[in-house]
């Protein structure tokens, strides 16, 4: 896929996902049904290796560890009964405000069903023949994904202790509002593990498949794109996070998911990036276009 950005008078994206010409889609019998024209670009388009991964391994289990140092040593207390007299829902910010009246027990589960199911969404690699022969190297990158955010996330919740909007919701008991997670808002857990699974599933599943077809493309980017939307909509809905929390939640996990395969790959699959001008209805500007 290639984005081409106009930066003009006005702002313009452009998407295009031409097909592959006849001397980029390699001569061979390796035949794909995910490809266009039924051909598949031989070999792995990632450098895995100790070389290569150690740094991500060590980043990785220093963000895990201290995400679990500042969780067992976060000595920040719930709101006391008396101290909820005194929350006024008017002191958060009017964009996330109306979140102050929600809870949904139901939509709570739901995300919590969402959270568990995309988990496994690495399973996807083994119904391709041409990622499940890597299955191992694409399980040491979904490590280094899911220790990396998880770190950043469990990091950021303990060490900011963002009071969760149901606190502020007087229809709940004493008990609910007062629980040991009122004070872990910030982000939101449950999107950025679905985002950075999600994204990370659809950045390998393109990676390996560069001619994908144009529909199944579109519908492997909306597929990821969606499971982490829906998830955060239900942690609003549930009164669990705020919208800041998710939409946080969503950047971070979505960002982590698709850098890690995308610092992996080898030379001659990164990314181009070219700059140029334009002139876009008489308006001189500048043309960026960033191949993904």
């Amino acid at each position: 896929m290639i984005i081409r950005i106009f930066f003009t008078g006005i702002l313009f994206i452009g998407f295009n996902n031409p097909s592959f010409s006849q001397d980029e889609v390699p001569n061979n019998d390796d035949k794909c049904t995910w490809c266009k024209q039924g051909k598949h670009k031989n070999g792995s388009p990632y450098k895995i290796g100790w070389k290569e991964d150690l740094p991500f391994l060590i980043v990785g289990a220093g963000l895990a560890t201290t995400g679990f140092v500042l969780k067992y040593t976060n000595d920040t207390e719930p709101f006391t009964v008396s101290e909820l007299e005194t929350l006024d829902r008017n002191d958060v910010n009017s964009f996330d405000r109306s979140a102050t009246y929600n809870w949904d027990e139901q939509a709570a589960q739901v995300s919590d069903y969402l959270f568990l199911t995309t988990l496994v969404l690495p399973a996807v690699f083994l119904i391709n023949h041409h990622t499940r022969s890597d299955i191992g190297p694409l399980l040491l990158m979904g490590l280094e994904v899911a220790s990396i955010n998880f770190g950043t996330t469990a990091g950021v919740k303990n060490l900011v202790n963002r009071t969760r909007p149901y606190v502020y919701n007087a229809d709940l008991s004493d008990d609910q509002r007062t629980d040991a997670q009122s004070r872990l808002s910030y982000f939101s857990g449950h999107t950025s593990v679905t985002a950075s699974f999600s994204f990370f599933m659809a950045k390998v599943m393109n990676d390996y498949h560069p001619g994908m077809k144009t529909g199944l493309k579109v519908g492997l980017w909306a597929f990821a794109a969606a499971i982490p939307a829906t998830t955060g909509y239900l942690r609003v809905k549930s009164g669990k996070h705020f919208k800041t929390d998710v939409i946080t939640g969503y950047a971070i996990g979505a960002f982590t998911g698709w850098i890690i395969p995308h610092l992996h790959l080898k030379k001659n699959f990164k990314s181009s990036l070219s700059v140029y001008p334009v002139r876009i209805y008489g308006v001189n500007g500048i043309g960026i276009t960033f191949k993904l």
